[in-house]
C-alpha cells in the first residue's frame, strides 16, 4: 500500500501523453507515439523524463500454449495467458482502430481521502470509442465491489499521481505498453505500475463470456489488478467450480464456470 498526498482537484477531463513520456515504436516503417513509465516497485511508480526509440520489425515468437512471464527490474509482470488471435472479429456497429496515437484522456475523479489505499488513475486512449468518464464509472464500480479486492484492499480513483495507472488503450499500444511481454494485439497485461486493458477485448470479450460482456469487462478489470495487488494466476480447482479470477479465463476456463470475482483459490495463501 502506498500512500500520497491527496491531488489537487481537476474539473473535466485532461490530455495527457500517458501521464509521462513518450515512447516511440516504429513497426513496419511507421511511427507510433506511446507513453513510458519505468519499471517500478508496485506502489511507487516513477515518472521518466527519457525519450526512447525502439525499432521493431513487426514479428511475434511462435505461439507458446503456456502462461508467459518475465521479471523487469526485480518484479514479475504478467500478461494474461496467450490465445490465437481470431481469424477476424464479429459484425459490430462500432470499429475498434488496431492503432491509435498514444495520447490518453484522464479520468476526472472526486476528492477522496486517500490514507492506506492503493489509488488509481483511468486513462482511455484518444481514438477508442468509449467516453472516459463512463469506463472510469466502471471501473470504480468493480474495484469498490465487495465480491472483489475491495474485500480486502482499500482501492481510491485519483486523477493525479497514483499507485497505478489503468488504461484502455488500442491493440498495438497494447503491445507496446506490455513490451516485452507479448499481447500479439489481443491481450490484456499488468506491466510494472501500468494496468493495460485491450481495447479490441474491451468490445469484444471472450468465449466464456459469450452471453455477458459486463461481467467479461469485470472478470478483466480484477483479473490484471489482482496482478498488480500481488496475486498470482491460479489454476481451476475443479470441473463446474467458479473459476478463480486469476485463472486465465480468456484462454479458457478449463472446466471451472465463468466467475469475475476474487474466489477461495485466488485468497488462499495470500
Amino acid at each position: 500500500m502506498s500512500k500520497h498526498r491527496a491531488a489537487p482537484r481537476r474539473r473535466g477531463r485532461r490530455r495527457t501523453a500517458g501521464g509521462f513520456a513518450v515512447l516511440a515504436v516504429f513497426v513496419t516503417g511507421t511511427a507510433v507515439a506511446v507513453p513510458l513509465v519505468s519499471m517500478a516497485q508496485d506502489g511507487d511508480p516513477r515518472e521518466s523524463t527519457e525519450r526512447v526509440t525502439v525499432a521493431s520489425d513487426a514479428t511475434s515468437p511462435t505461439a507458446s500454449p503456456t502462461p508467459r512471464a518475465k521479471e523487469l527490474n526485480g518484479e514479475v509482470a504478467a500478461v494474461e495467458g496467450r490465445v490465437p488471435r481470431p481469424s477476424g472479429p464479429p459484425a459490430s456497429p462500432v470499429s475498434i482502430p488496431e492503432r491509435g496515437p498514444g495520447r490518453f484522456d484522464v479520468a476526472a475523479a472526486p476528492s477522496s481521502p486517500i490514507e492506506n489505499a492503493t489509488t488509481y488513475r483511468v486513462e482511455v486512449e484518444e481514438g477508442v470509442p468509449y467516453a472516459t468518464d463512463e469506463v472510469a464509472r466502471f471501473i470504480q464500480a468493480t474495484l469498490a465491489d465487495k465480491r472483489g479486492w475491495a474485500a480486502k484492499h482499500r482501492l481510491v480513483r485519483v486523477d493525479g499521481p497514483a499507485d497505478l495507472r489503468i488504461v484502455l488503450a488500442t491493440p498495438e499500444t497494447t503491445d507496446a505498453l506490455c513490451a516485452p511481454l507479448d499481447t500479439d494485439g489481443r491481450l490484456s497485461c499488468r506491466n510494472g505500475s501500468n494496468v493495460v486493458l485491450n481495447a479490441w477485448r474491451w468490445h469484444f470479450g471472450a468465449d466464456g463470456y459469450a452471453d455477458n460482456l459486463a461481467d467479461y469487462r469485470r472478470y478483466v478489470v480484477n483479473h490484471e489488478t489482482g496482478h498488480a495487488l500481488g496475486y498470482p494466476h491460479v489454476e481451476c480447482p475443479g470441473d463446474a467450480e467458479p473459476a478463480p479470477v486469476m485463472l486465465q479465463q480468456t484462454k479458457g476456463l478449463d472446466g471451472c464456470a465463468a466467475n469475475p470475482w476474487p474466489a477461495r483459490a485466488d485468497l488462499a495463501g495470500h
